[in-house]
């Protein structure tokens, strides 16, 4: 367990909200959708995906791609969502 990203994640609500969004997605989705699932700014949703991407909490599906880009939740970022909630 990477006890650096779980205080990281556990100190901000929106991080862990996002990345509850990911964990209950039955898909990869976009950042557009994610704004709209969290009723965010499209910035902050940006923002944190783009803090929870370089922690290797979620990955992208297609990062070639300028647009659209499809994010879906890593095995670490279960393993650390699911500690922070079972505790």
């Amino acid at each position: 367990m990477d006890w650096k990203k779980v205080a990281w994640l556990n100190r901000g609500k929106r991080r862990k909200d996002i990345l509850q969004v990911f964990s209950q997605a039955k898909r990869p989705i976009t950042i557009n959708e994610l704004k709209n699932i969290s009723q965010i700014a499209i910035s902050q949703a940006s923002l944190t995906v783009h803090e929870l991407y370089n922690l290797d909490l979620i990955s992208c599906k297609n990062p070639d791609d300028k647009i659209g880009k499809l994010f879906e939740i890593t095995d670490k970022g279960m393993e650390i969502l699911k500690y922070i909630t079972e505790s």
